[in-house]
């Protein structure tokens, strides 16, 4: 069995464990980077997606401190558009101060205004093992 069908099989069946956490018929709006992680989690979520009912909603936020961000923001509506999930970029202004804890903050405080306006009440982020930090922030 391949590796990525073998974490969708994992995925499922703690969903079935944990009916609160995804709920079926939900919107979901999945915080979408461009990594690994969270194209990982797109995939899952967008595979298994037509057994639960979900409306998914894709927000990519752009914060603009590398050279390829607008690529990279690219390359997720692209996908978006080609597996025809709703999806928008959010771009950081200019008046958030360029350092982690202020774009942890922005980037927070707008997925959660966009929910609000979405009548979405999950918001899923895709981490990896070393994102700790923020994990730990988060929770």
């Amino acid at each position: 069995m391949n590796p990525f069908k073998a974490v969708r099989i994992k995925v499922n069946q703690a969903l079935r464990q944990y009916p609160t956490l995804l709920p079926p018929q939900t919107c979901l709006l999945l915080a979408i980077s461009g990594g690994q992680d969270s194209l990982c989690l797109l995939e899952i979520l967008r595979t298994l997606q037509p057994k639960w009912g979900w409306r998914l909603l894709v927000a990519h936020c752009n914060h603009r401190w590398r050279d390829d961000a607008d690529l990279n923001a690219d390359h997720v509506m692209q996908l978006c558009q080609r597996w025809q999930i709703p999806s928008l970029i959010l771009t950081q202004p200019d008046d958030i101060p360029k350092t982690e804890a202020g774009a942890r903050q922005w980037r927070y405080s707008a997925l959660t205004t966009l929910a609000q306006n979405e009548t979405s009440n999950r918001i899923v982020t895709g981490h990896t093992l070393t994102d700790r930090a923020e994990t730990l922030l988060f929770n």
